[in-house]
């Protein structure tokens, strides 16, 4: 199909010394290199926009009057990229959408609070619609609409879902005693769906919502080309379960350094490359995003079959320091275990590009609501001492008051890069 329809796969493909016929198993996809990288669909489509009038790149492969539904990444780094889908592409998201949506105990009639951001993302009009699909009631409120509207909504409507990223639903645990003068865990909410950034599946923010909310919380990822992951209510988290490889998308592991395959066993590590089944309007033939993957195989204690899979970071996040790895995610899950002392929100400060860090790695970190500076010094040691034991780097610490970074209801941001 892609070699009939894009002259950009037809390219990569011959370039790789293989035609169609070469590739006849999920094995033999592996004798491909990656195809198409996160960059490569910047590039492709500021082409599109200049030759054919388009913004959906020299990899769409459907005719571009079937196109009818549009979303985008957010931008914050740069341009746009964005997402097209045709019918059955948008057939395909609902549906796998639904997998996860029921996977996490919401049922028809269930009333879904939104919390993501609407304006063209992936998690934004796409979650309504599906959620709409499978006969749930969204209230689509967004996050543009600001903390006190959606926490006074909440108390109007009585949500048993609530849908944002878990920054934000961090934020709100804090916000909805100064707004209503109560705790979120008087807002009826039983279900916490989050997706977009790391956190829901990191042991402390996990519990955080938890007790916050008094709710199950629930890590998925996807939206797009057929993939979907959600992950159950074991504890301790187990990973997300993968909800699309029966019929829509295939998951493969590379190293992240030579990209040379690597073998799909229990705690495998690699970088993510995906080759969507069925998707028709940019189908991702060996395609990856920098997505760094943890692939578990052995039994999960909710019974679901199938692999399952963390996401430990991105390559482009990924940070080294003296030889050793250090993932932001990793960072924040720390952090987060020392509140009340840490508010939880913090930013790794960047001189120069990395991913290689000249010692010491600079992290500004807030202190907790009402903590002082005494409390600030203490905070700071306990720190150090656990990135020394856990990580073994021993960071330069700014211990910053209360409130010093602003609070985002979209992803946050956990790097600040400076050069």
């Amino acid at each position: 199909y892609v070699w009939e329809n894009s002259r950009f796969y037809r390219d990569r493909i011959k370039d790789a010394g293989a035609e169609p016929g070469d590739i006849q198993t999920v094995a033999d996809l592996e004798k491909l290199p990656i195809l198409l990288h996160k960059d490569d669909e910047r590039i492709l489509q500021e082409a599109s926009r200049a030759e054919l009038g388009h913004p959906f790149g020299e990899h769409l492969c459907a005719p571009l009057e079937s196109v009818v539904s549009v979303a985008s990444t957010s931008g914050t780094t740069g341009v746009p990229t964005f997402y097209a889908f045709t019918a059955n592409d948008v057939a395909t998201t609902d549906e796998l959408w639904g997998r996860a949506f029921r996977f996490a105990g919401i049922r028809p009639g269930d009333t879904a609070l939104h919390g993501f951001g609407l304006s063209m993302f992936l998690a934004g009009v796409p979650i309504v619609r599906a959620l709409e699909r499978m006969g749930a009631r969204p209230v689509p409120v967004g996050a543009e609409s600001g903390s006190e509207k959606l926490l006074r909504i909440a108390e109007l409507v009585r949500p048993r879902v609530l849908a944002c990223t878990p920054s934000y639903a961090t934020y709100l645990i804090e916000a909805a005693p100064k707004l209503l003068g109560k705790p979120a865990t008087e807002l009826g909410i039983e279900i916490i769906i989050c997706a977009g950034e790391p956190g829901a599946g990191l042991p402390e923010i996990r519990a955080t919502l938890q007790e916050g909310f008094g709710a199950k919380v629930f890590d998925m990822l996807g939206g797009a080309h057929g993939v979907m992951c959600a992950s159950c209510d074991s504890d301790p988290y187990n990973g997300m379960h993968v909800l699309g490889e029966d019929s829509a998308v295939i998951t493969q592991l590379v190293d992240q350094e030579t990209k040379t395959p690597v073998e799909i066993v229990d705690g495998a590590i690699g970088e993510r490359v995906k080759t969507s089944l069925r998707w028709e309007a940019q189908p991702q033939l060996r395609a990856s995003v920098g997505d760094i993957y943890q692939v578990f195989t052995s039994d999960c204690g909710c019974g679901a079959p199938g692999p399952r899979v963390k996401v430990l970071g991105r390559t482009d996040d990924l940070l080294i320091v003296k030889g050793v790895k250090v993932y932001p995610a990793a960072v924040k899950n720390l952090i987060q275990e020392l509140t009340p002392l840490a508010s939880g929100s913090f930013r790794i400060i960047l001189d120069e590009s990395g991913p290689r860090v000249v010692p010491p790695l600079k992290i500004s970190v807030e202190r907790g609501e009402g903590v002082d500076e005494v409390g600030g010094a203490e905070l700071a040691k306990k720190i150090e001492q656990f990135m020394h034991q856990r990580m073994s780097v021993r960071p330069e610490l700014t211990i910053v008051p209360f409130g010093t970074f602003e609070r985002t209801t979209l992803k946050e941001k956990l790097i600040e890069r400076r050069y």
